[in-house]
């Protein structure tokens, strides 16, 4: 009895120990510390069993207030003071010394002031977000800076990387063989979309293993639903090597970057597009291909190596935008003028280019001239299912660009896909001044004859063989969509919207150009039109393809929404309307005075489509 009486105390006591310990550990997990430099400033200490992450201090230049923005890893709102160096702390008045711990408050403001060692007070106005539910990512630059890099698109620099899970666990750390820029259109904004290449593969974020990642921004989507919600149509449809992508929040060298959504890299190999791999061999044949000679012609471009006897296989194409293929070193043209980047193999010889040329040549010949042959070089299930990822989003982007096809070696066929580049869809944004938001709209328009397009969804899509798969298809996924519209795309934002708020208050009004926060000025907002877009979408496509279905309703809370119209004499009327309702008849105005109503948020033309979930605001300008 005695020994297990010893036992029982012990026992009490570790795990009494250990709980001590415990919050010891979570008190010290975040840690307020100060920065050198020509003056000092405060900055937070991450700690966690793994290391320490930084948390640099954006300060806001419109109002002064400088912001911590933490990563959900941070579990209580306390902050622990380390160690101050020759500097003195106050906050709100009150001195603070090492070890000294405080509670930060959502939506409030503390002074803090740093007087140094030539007494000299420095002041800052600073407030705490949290983000919650999604891994964060850090990465330190070599060169510790990201100008060079948000400079120029092509720059490339190493670095070091941290994958830190909501639960304070260090999924992955690192060295970082290169970060670089992405994107075309989506460069031209100041939160920059990133590619980075770790040096061994790696599953980041429960996603397949690989070493090249992408890190979108997302600026586009006010839901930042868009791509990840397409991603998940294209898996469900059961489109093959279908990119997946989850949240996270990234930090670059201690600054928060904002919410993004990291996805696997549309390239050749185990776990992405699983083809053969021209890009090895042509190496085998040529030891020193990075440094061979290029050449372009008139209908391709490439590079003059050595390459082995079977071409056929495997290539990764994509069809691109004229000014973005200028740019890109391996690709062709074809007879009406269709532009291809060959993105694998990467080093493609002159043998290989002219190959995959006359082989997409001779499928647009049939296509064009309503060849029934045209489906023995065709998959006709990636194509029709490609096409409803593309058509039930109404991608604006769709024959234009970011439009990936691959063949395998020895296969006749060509196969659509990956899905990929989505913030030009679902409602939320135009190209080419093409109409987005109209849920009536169709991406057979957009590739019929434009230029620029590619057109063969408009020649393949009254073909029989087409129209079975893609009916047969569209039913089968429509379970899905009831799933995403009742629960799923409500549990995503729910998931990121701590996160999402940080992205908000971080870059709202730092870019003109950018309507990263949607049509709306709240997220929920943003996240509700989104969903009855979709809604209005699956109706108007049901009946235009004769499905029988019972019909999608487009959220409402049943409250009303004041509608503002002013000029320049100021508000000269209001309108109540129904929160999920389309105004479709606005305030009159004459056309010979006023430019037309203007979206006082977004600036962007009045359209009935979008419909009215906020008290919302419309000025119409004078000509002249």
């Amino acid at each position: 009895m005695r020994k297990k009486y010893i036992l029982g105390v012990l026992a009490i006591l570790m795990t009494t120990l250990g709980i001590l310990c415990y919050r010891q550990m979570q008190m010290r997990n975040t840690v307020l510390q100060i920065q050198g430099g020509e003056m000092p400033v405060p900055c937070i200490a991450v700690h966690s069993e793994q290391g320490v992450n930084e948390v640099s201090l954006w300060q806001d230049e419109t109002d002064g207030r400088g912001w911590f923005f933490l990563p959900s890893c941070v579990r209580r709102r306390t902050v622990m003071v380390g160690d101050l160096g020759t500097n003195s702390l106050r906050l709100d008045g009150e001195l603070l010394e090492k070890g000294d711990v405080f509670t930060w408050e959502d939506e409030r403001t503390y002074e803090l002031q740093i007087t140094d060692e030539a007494y000299e007070t420095h002041t800052y106005t600073v407030a705490f977000m949290k983000s919650e539910n999604i891994p964060a990512i850090f990465i330190d630059t070599a060169s510790g800076s990201m100008e060079k890099l948000n400079a120029d698109k092509e720059y490339e620099e190493t670095g070091d990387i941290r994958v830190v899970e909501q639960n304070g666990n260090t999924e992955y750390q690192g060295a970082l063989e290169r970060i670089s820029g992405r994107g075309n259109s989506t460069w031209e904004y100041e939160k920059k979309p990133y590619s980075i290449k770790l040096t061994e593969k790696y599953p980041l974020c429960g996603l397949d293993k690989g070493d090249k990642w992408r890190l979108l921004a997302l600026c586009r989507e006010g839901s930042k639903l868009d791509n990840k919600l397409a991603m998940d149509l294209a898996e469900e449809l059961g489109l093959a090597y279908s990119v997946q992508g989850t949240w996270v929040d990234l930090y670059l060298n201690g600054n928060y970057a904002g919410n993004y959504l990291l996805t696997e890299s549309v390239s050749v190999g185990e776990g992405r597009v699983d083809i053969a791999s021209l890009e090895q061999e042509n190496k085998r044949y040529n030891k020193d291909i990075d440094h061979a000679g290029r050449y372009e012609e008139q209908d391709s471009k490439g590079y003059l190596i050595e390459t082995g006897d079977n071409v056929s296989g495997g290539y990764l194409i994509e069809k691109d935008h004229p000014d973005h293929y200028e740019a890109e070193t391996g690709g062709f043209a074809t007879s009406r003028g269709n532009l291809f980047t060959i993105s694998a193999p990467q080093h493609v010889s002159r043998e290989q280019a002219q190959y995959i040329r006359d082989y997409v040549e001779n499928i647009e010949q049939l296509a064009q001239n309503d060849q029934f042959a045209v489906w023995d070089y065709l998959d006709v299930d990636s194509f029709a299912r490609r096409f409803l990822v593309d058509e039930i989003s109404l991608n604006t982007d769709a024959g234009l660009t970011s439009m990936y096809f691959y063949k395998e070696r020895d296969d006749d066929q060509l196969y659509s896909g990956p899905a990929w580049d989505y913030d030009n869809s679902f409602g939320e944004s135009n190209a080419d001044g093409e109409p987005g938001y109209d849920y009536t709209y169709t991406i057979l328009a957009l590739c019929d004859n434009q230029p620029n397009r590619l057109d063969w969804y408009a020649r393949l899509y009254d073909t029989p063989e087409l129209q079975r798969c893609l009916h047969r298809e569209y039913e089968k996924v429509l379970p899905f969509f009831e799933d995403m519209l009742g629960r799923r795309l409500d549990e995503y934002a729910e998931t990121i919207s701590a996160s999402v708020a940080m992205d908000r208050r971080l870059w709202e009004g730092r870019d003109e150009k950018i309507r990263s926060m949607g049509k709306y000025s709240t997220y929920e907002a943003n996240v509700k039109y989104m969903k009855f877009f979709i809604a209005k979408r699956l109706n108007w496509l049901c009946d235009r393809w004769g499905v029988a279905h019972e019909e999608f309703a487009v959220p409402s809370n049943g409250q009303m929404h004041t509608v503002t119209f002013a000029n320049y004499e100021g508000v000269i009327g209001t309108m109540q309307v129904l929160d999920g309702a389309e105004l479709k008849e606005p305030l009159a105005y004459d056309e010979s005075v006023y430019q037309g109503w203007e979206n006082q948020y977004t600036g962007e033309k009045y359209q009935w489509q979008i419909p009215i979930y906020e008290d919302m605001g419309f000025y119409n300008a004078r000509w002249g």
